[in-house]
């Protein structure tokens, strides 16, 4: 008969706990487009692309990164989005990124993840490929997607002529546009 060994035991039940907290912890910091509900009728949901626009944004790469440098600032843009940083924004030269993972949404993921600004970055995201069928432009606004999956409206500026909507950014994370 083999005896217990309460080390062995120990470091399963600890493996099975770090394994437990880690599927936790990735699940829940999901940026994923598709855990946000888009097409509830119920409040504000993320602006969806004319078929034409789909069909063109999927004939494009769909992501694009540049180094910024912390002394100059620059832009960076992809597509229908725009990201201009000031000089003295960051405190090193960054990476920064641009990533649209759903050509059929205007949901917009920056990187460098997380990063907090000393300065704003200003944010411009056309919405001329929208379906704007049975929308007010006038509700049209700029959002970030918090950790749980929830709009964060942004104060922004629409300029109906030329069909855009600017605000400034003071971290990076998940952004779109929504409408009621």
């Amino acid at each position: 008969m083999k005896g217990f060994n309460l080390f062995n035991s120990v470091n399963k039940i600890g493996a099975i706990v770090i394994l437990a907290c880690l599927v936790m912890l990735f699940t829940a910091c999901s940026n994923n487009p598709v855990a946000i509900d888009s097409s509830s009728s119920d409040g504000p949901r993320l602006l969806n692309r004319t078929d034409e626009g789909v069909m063109f944004a999927k004939g494009l790469s769909l992501y694009t990164e540049k180094a910024i440098s912390a002394k100059e600032g620059g832009r960076i843009e992809l597509y229908d989005v725009a990201l201009d940083i000031p000089p003295g924004a960051i405190d090193n030269d960054t990476l920064f990124s641009i990533d649209i993972p759903d050509a059929e949404i205007f949901y917009n993921e920056f990187g460098t993840h997380g990063l907090v600004f000393n300065k704003p970055v200003t944010v411009t995201m056309s919405y001329r490929d929208a379906n704007l069928n049975g929308i007010d432009e006038s509700t049209i606004r700029i959002v970030y997607i918090n950790r749980n999956g929830n709009f964060v409206e942004m104060d922004c500026e629409i300029d109906f002529e030329r069909k855009i909507v600017v605000g400034q950014l003071y971290h990076f994370s998940a952004y779109g546009l929504i409408s009621d």
